[in-house]
């Protein structure tokens, strides 16, 4: 079977041509002005462009180009359609007004950091990708030899078994580049792909970026200060200026157009670095640089090259677009020509991407493999959570079950819960918030939903909080040696697992709830303090009042403690009494289930206490992704 693009002849490959064209685009950041916590909160909008039009055709590799904060990255992300602030304007492909569903099938971007799981290989990574960005359809030899293809004509053949954690910095671009590259999209769009590179390893991802607008696709790039022989590999240069357009045209002639104001590139000067200098706002002359910028956007405004714009934009904007343009896979596309051009732009916006049972596979696959990459520290956790057993149970030797040692039975009980407890609600905190930056740049390209997502969370952590718990209950089990048969040992292992899985959870919703470890444990602290207290050893529950009373329900230490401290009283039937026949005395297991108000019934009630614990954390853990995933990153 043929591979999606045939390796050996790249160049030949059949493009749709396609124009894009931003007329009068103008955008507004939102920014919140700090103010007393009696006032209402200030809210101002910051404009960074102004009126911006250009436009990026088939064939094309244009150069977005200005200095520091003249609005080039919001203009990238405003015509792909990845902006977050008040836009005006339009964005239109082949003269039609198009959607961002629309734009993010046709298109692809690159951007100036990539964020991806460090532990997967080159292969691994390109293997996720494009299971979950092609069509579904596609098998996986096809897959495999695409990705080889990309792989090649990149130069990252040899780089296949590496971790991307050891790419240099051109690896890592061309990576991002083949990612994009995946379904062969019309247009390309890149934020500064040569930031942070040094010049043979920028001069490396330009060519590739000026061979792939050769073989017909538009490519779009944000550029900072390239150096002259890059410069010169770009066709178009869009110069930008305090939100505006300062020159837009071929590279060739913006010194023409320069020369036309009087401002003369020198000799073995680079070009580009002289076009930002003149557009740059100075600090401490901010007045007099923004005339100066001013005059040279109006001066482009007014001149040839303004026209020529100016014209090329009507003609694409008033022309009949042969085709109607649509994100919706059921409607029809309408076109006076070749029924070949229908089927090109077809390719794009009918791809099935995979359901959610193949995204969460996959997303289950990456978790496992990190996982294992990492396998160190989770053995580390786990040889720390036995070594406290052991710390845990060997005071408890040879517990004499009397009257002295009802408290230190119990003690023991609520020591087994409150260390599982703590151990698996603090250990997953990190969950989240070192991936939320990844989770919310891959939702928002479309490549899996917030479902499979959490779900593959909650796969990876059960194999943990069913093991470390086993071994962690059987070795107090022995070593305490507990009251309780086959049976009960098993009991015992279950309670103190569903304590581990419904403690997991409560982290989890922690973790998907706020920004920042540190947060999340500071809130965490009042809770576990407020739930600990209602455990039954410091509080007589009997004697609260009901509108406190309740409170030991949504207590994960009460139900855990509880259901332990039933398996083991219920073994007992007869504990001596003092000799002295004034002092109190509990005769009988169940006696010290009463003093502590724990219900002899209640075991199975405790467990599905916990159960519930562990599902409604998990909702509430999802709808908290959910929300936070529909925040659009700023690129």
């Amino acid at each position: 079977m043929e591979p999606l693009i045939n390796p050996e002849n790249l160049l030949q490959h059949k493009m749709t041509h396609i124009t894009v064209t931003w007329n009068d685009v103008s955008v507004w950041y939102k920014k919140r002005k700090q103010s007393m916590f009696w006032k209402r909160e200030q809210v101002e909008y910051t404009q960074v462009l102004k009126n911006v039009c250009g436009i990026a055709k088939s064939g094309h590799l244009l150069a977005i180009m200005g200095a520091s904060g003249a609005g080039k990255t919001s203009l990238l992300a405003t015509i792909s359609m990845r902006v977050k602030g008040a836009v005006d304007g339009e964005v239109l492909i082949n003269g039609k007004t198009v959607d961002q569903n629309f734009m993010a099938h046709i298109s692809g971007f690159v951007p100036q950091q990539d964020l991806v799981i460090n532990s997967l290989t080159v292969q691994e990574h390109m293997e996720f990708m494009a299971s979950l960005k092609m069509d579904s359809s596609t098998t996986a030899l096809q897959r495999r030899r695409h990705i080889s293809a990309l792989l090649s004509e990149l130069g990252l053949a040899k780089c296949q078994g590496t971790k991307l954690s050891l790419l240099s910095g051109g690896e890592e671009k061309r990576l991002s580049l083949a990612v994009q590259l995946l379904n062969d999209p019309l247009l390309l769009f890149c934020d500064e792909p040569t930031t942070g590179l040094d010049s043979y390893s920028a001069s490396i991802v330009v060519e590739k970026l000026s061979y792939l607008a050769q073989r017909g696709k538009a490519v779009v790039c944000t550029i900072h200060q390239p150096a002259s022989g890059l410069f010169d590999m770009f066709s178009h240069v869009l110069l930008l200026a305090d939100g505006r357009v300062a020159f837009y045209g071929d590279t060739v002639c913006a010194a023409q157009h320069f020369r036309s104001l009087n401002l003369i590139c020198p000799k073995a000067f680079n070009r580009a670095e002289f076009y930002i200098s003149q557009l740059s706002i100075i600090a401490g002359r901010e007045q007099e640089s923004k005339r100066k910028v001013k005059s040279i956007c109006d001066a482009f405004e007014s001149s040839t090259f303004g026209h020529e714009l100016a014209e090329q934009l009507s003609f694409y904007n008033k022309r009949m677009n042969m085709f109607q343009l649509s994100s919706d896979r059921s409607s029809r596309l309408q076109s006076s020509h070749s029924s070949d051009n229908i089927a090109d732009f077809q390719k794009y916006t009918e791809i099935c991407r995979p359901g959610y049972v193949k995204q969460l596979y996959w997303l289950t696959w990456r978790n496992v493999i990190h996982l294992l990459r990492n396998s160190s520290n989770l053995l580390l956790r786990a040889i720390l959570y036995l070594f406290i057993a052991l710390i845990l149970a060997t005071p408890y030797t040879n517990l004499k079950v009397d009257q002295t040692g009802i408290q230190n039975v119990q003690g023991l009980m609520y020591l087994i819960v409150t260390e599982t407890i703590f151990t698996f609600s603090y250990s997953v905190f990190h969950t989240f918030p070192s991936e939320i930056p990844i989770l919310l740049r891959e939702i928002a390209n479309g490549i899996y939903k917030p479902g499979p997502y959490y779900i593959s969370k909650m796969l990876v952590l059960i194999p943990r909080t069913i093991v470390e718990p086993f071994l962690y209950s059987s070795l107090i089990f022995w070593i305490a040696d507990l009251q309780g048969d086959a049976r009960v040992f098993l009991l015992f292992c279950l309670t103190v697992i569903m304590c581990a899985k419904s403690s997991a959870a409560l982290g989890c919703v922690m973790s998907a709830a706020f920004e920042s470890v540190a947060t999340a444990s500071l809130l965490s602290v009042p809770i576990d303090f407020l739930t600990l207290m209602f455990s039954g050893l410091f509080l007589q529950l009997g004697s609260l009042p009901a509108y406190l009373s309740w409170l030991r329900y949504v207590s994960q230490f009460y139900y855990g403690t509880e259901a332990i401290s039933i398996l083991q009283w219920e073994q007992i039937h007869n504990i001596k009494c003092p000799d002295n026949p004034e002092l109190p005395c509990i005769s009988s297991g169940r006696g010290v289930l009463e003093k502590y108000d724990y219900g002899p019934n209640n075991f199975s009630m405790d467990l599905l206490g916990l159960f519930a614990i562990y599902s409604i954390s998990h909702m509430v853990g999802f709808l908290a992704i959910w929300i936070r995933s529909t925040k659009q990153p700023i690129y």
